[in-house]
């Protein structure tokens, strides 16, 4: 994440299973630098919205300027 934060990265995909307390702070660091934590339906992240803690598969985009969701396949 701080790659991303940094402008050194563009895209961290993640794959494996996280608690949303462990995306939360993550997120909020990446938004301040301008960049965004999407859902497979890319949306932003939500916390406490679901019965489980766990967070979805997700992609972290650095610079939200660029236009990287038109590129992203409909089914992440």
């Amino acid at each position: 994440m701080r790659l991303l934060a940094d402008g050194q990265a563009n895209i961290y995909p993640r794959l494996g299973p996280t608690s949303e307390w462990d995306t939360a702070a993550a997120q909020a660091v990446v938004e301040t630098a301008g960049g965004s934590m999407i859902d497979p339906a890319c949306r932003e992240l939500r916390y406490n919205t679901k019965e489980s803690l766990l967070s979805p598969q997700f992609p972290t985009i650095g610079d939200i300027s660029r236009a990287w969701l038109a590129a992203a396949p409909s089914q992440m």
